[in-house]
């Protein structure tokens, strides 16, 4: 889609969503992603949690940026998805209006059987430039050695599946850690100072920092197994790795940022 269309579709929704009610929102406000097992669950209840921010837990993703019927038309569904979210946006009260998504499910704009091992530049423009240009992005890192070893064990992946989409997730992230409508944060500093985190959030969103952010470690709408009274540190540490899965994220590791442990530069 080039720009020219993507920006006559943003229109569309606009006029179509809300009757040109110019008092009420008519788009999607706030996108909150990241890798599955990645945190992307506390983040969202989290700032669901601030009195004026209201976040959803993968709104709509089923029914547009999963649905067969669009298949091969990765255009079609994400303006679907934005049109699901623009319309609830319109009900909503909150001063900020947002939604939650994993990046396998964004994968899914680019390959509905497989999965692609990065993230083709073209499909992140289109979705994060030209349909949600009206949104900010919040992007929750997890160390890769630390969400392989979740999504092994959670969601029942092999090790090089579960490698190859946190590969897929360092891609987007590294494309969002440049984008000027983005933040990106840590799962590890979230967990262990998690007010810092949550200022800086924030402050991003411009938004007086709220404490009670910090109860949505218990947030009703989230999974209740990942519910726990407060924050827990042990989450974020590097026990237990998969044999094998820290050579095999080496380099993508150390573009993050994260530092080998010395095994895995022998």
């Amino acid at each position: 889609m080039d720009e020219q269309t993507a920006l006559r579709e943003r229109r569309r929704v606009n006029d179509t969503v809300g009757g040109g009610n110019v008092t009420k929102r008519r788009t999607l406000e706030l996108l909150v992603l990241g890798a599955g097992r990645g945190g992307t669950s506390l983040l969202a209840a989290l700032l669901d949690s601030h009195p004026r921010v209201s976040v959803g837990f993968e709104r709509h993703v089923k029914s547009t940026l999963l649905a067969d019927s669009h298949q091969g038309h990765p255009d079609a569904r994400a303006a679907a998805f934005l049109a699901a979210c623009a319309t609830e946006a319109v009900s909503s009260d909150t001063r900020i209006h947002g939604n939650k998504i994993t990046t396998e499910q964004l994968a899914r704009l680019e390959d509905m059987a497989g999965f692609p091992q990065t993230p083709t530049p073209a499909t992140l423009r289109m979705f994060f430039d030209e349909m949600l240009a009206d949104c900010r992005f919040i992007f929750i890192l997890r160390d890769g050695r630390s969400c392989v070893r979740s999504k092994m064990a959670r969601a029942g992946l092999d090790l090089e599946g579960a490698c190859r989409r946190w590969r897929y997730a360092a891609g987007v992230y590294h494309f969002l850690a440049r984008h000027p409508r983005a933040l990106c944060l840590r799962y590890e500093t979230l967990l262990t100072a998690p007010e810092t985190e949550l200022r800086r959030a924030c402050a991003f969103l411009e938004v007086p920092y709220a404490p009670q952010m910090l109860d949505g470690t218990l947030h009703p709408r989230m999974n209740p197994d990942y519910r726990n009274a407060g924050f827990d540190a042990a989450k974020a540490g590097l026990d237990d790795v998969p044999e094998g899965c820290e050579a095999m994220l080496a380099a993508e590791l150390e573009r993050c940022g994260y530092a080998l442990r010395a095994s895995a530069r022998d």
